[in-house]
């Protein structure tokens, strides 16, 4: 495998430091975003000016912008990142990536990815990118990446499916999608997925392992080995949740070391109060700050399991889920860096009060 040029970088600036790794980290920021735009819905769009502001904020602060593939290879070999990594991806291929996002990447030199359903390619849905302008993002240091070939709900069955016909049918929504985006970009495609909607539970993430895939969410945190190679997590960014300061905080945040016990549930029915059991390992934050947030509700419940361990708890919502995907974010502060917090995001899934699963 040929080593990058920034991975070379990295090692003689530990050998440098003494021996010890002052330089270097074991986790990035995986930047998520979708349209870069004022005219498209808020919920996945930031304007052209803060897309600006972001990128500006991550070069004056001497953050390492990479290419996904690497870091996520890093992490799997267990070898250091630079200090303050940071990854820029974008779901769906919307032409404001090559229209907004482009020439501002490309003016700074840095790699980027686009996740792309390639039905939609192919059948040149409105305000899509084409194969031809992905070819054009790639030939400007771009990857592509796999987001299923229809953009389903992956983990929903069909009618009449069983557990069997619903595998088969998941790994061909993959499969197919990798090969019909290898044959169009050739080796700008990478094998990494990054689930539809971020919605994976953990047979879908063993479906993914299986074929040889990384997996990317969309549940907020800087991403480590401890995150799981197939559910990594990245920070979405949107109008209203994209100001300086919202921005700074997530690209300096670490991984929360935090491990889920037990076999929580991932889909639950309306009302549920699921709770979620962590064992958190020793790390640089202070496990006496730790606060607990549910989407939509505020602060959890927090219970520790052990009277004499304070780093086993139990995490549960103050009241029932309701209809729709719900995060749990844990976050603590750094105990020796000002304005860093160690971050953990856990996904839930909830339907309906009939079982039937939630609308977009």
């Amino acid at each position: 495998m040929t080593v990058p040029l920034w991975r070379v970088a990295a090692v003689l600036a530990t050998v440098f430091a003494g021996g010890q790794f002052a330089q270097a980290a074991d986790s990035a920021v995986i930047l998520m975003y979708h349209h870069v735009a004022d005219d498209t819905p808020a919920s996945t769009s930031v304007s052209p000016d803060r897309f600006e502001a972001h990128l500006s904020y991550l070069e004056d602060n001497e953050f390492a912008v990479l290419p996904l593939l690497d870091v996520l290879q890093s992490l799997d070999a267990g070898l250091p990142l630079p200090e303050r990594t940071v990854v820029i991806t974008f779901d769906d291929g919307y032409e404001s990536v090559l229209t907004e996002a482009l020439p501002r990447l490309r003016a700074r030199g840095w790699p980027f990815t686009v996740f792309v359903s390639t039905q939609y390619v192919d059948e040149r849905f409105g305000g899509y990118l084409s194969w031809d302008e992905l070819r054009q993002l790639s030939q400007a240091g771009a990857t592509i990446g796999n987001h299923s070939r229809s953009h389903a709900h992956l983990l929903r069955y069909e009618a009449g499916e069983d557990s069997k016909a619903w595998q088969a049918r998941v790994r061909d929504e993959i499969a197919s999608a990798g090969t019909r985006i290898r044959e169009q970009v050739g080796a700008a495609a990478i094998d990494v997925l990054a689930y539809p909607y971020g919605e994976y539970d953990a047979e879908l993430a063993a479906i993914v392992r299986d074929m040889g895939l990384y997996g990317l969410g969309q549940h907020s945190g800087a991403a480590g080995r401890v995150s799981g190679l197939q559910t990594l997590p990245r920070y979405p960014q949107a109008k209203g949740f994209d100001s300086d300061d919202d921005f700074a905080l997530r690209v300096r945040s670490r991984p929360l070391p935090a491990v889920v016990t037990g076999n929580p549930q991932r889909v639950v029915a309306a009302g549920a109060r699921p709770s979620v059991r962590l064992t958190l390992a020793d790390g640089d934050y202070r496990i006496e700050q730790l606060a607990c947030y549910a989407s939509n509700q505020g602060r959890m419940e927090l219970r520790h399991l052990n009277a004499a361990d304070s780093r086993s708890i139990e995490i549960g919502p103050a009241q029932g889920l309701v209809p729709g995907r719900t995060k749990y974010n844990c976050t603590a502060p750094s105990a020796s860096q000002r304005g860093v917090y160690y971050w953990f995001s856990h996904l839930i899934m909830t339907k309906t009060p009939a079982g039937d699963w939630y609308r977009e």
